[in-house]
């Protein structure tokens, strides 16, 4: 199954202000041009944010530059570096 826990996180970008009806495949469609291979919206606690995944940092890069501050739906998307989540202590 694909995940974006299989790209390493320079690969990744962050997306905010996805709006309530736009799905996975539709920000992918928006997401493509920058060359995203692999796109998710999250639920739950992560609503209306996202991960975009590419092959290259440098396309990552690029993809910041170009798609932040676009619009998709009815949001207009922040676009960021995807920052790890440090692990909570159990």
């Amino acid at each position: 199954k694909h995940s974006h826990r299989n790209f390493h996180s320079e690969k990744k970008v962050w997306i905010g202000g996805i709006g309530e009806e736009v799905s996975y495949k539709e920000l992918h469609e928006h997401m493509k041009p920058a060359g995203a291979k692999w796109v998710e919206v999250f639920h739950g606690n992560g609503k209306g944010t996202g991960v975009a995944c590419f092959a290259t940092q440098e396309e990552a890069t690029a993809a910041i530059a170009a798609s932040n501050g676009s619009v998709c739906g009815s949001g207009t998307l922040q676009v960021d570096v995807w920052e790890k989540k440090p692990k909570e202590a159990a």
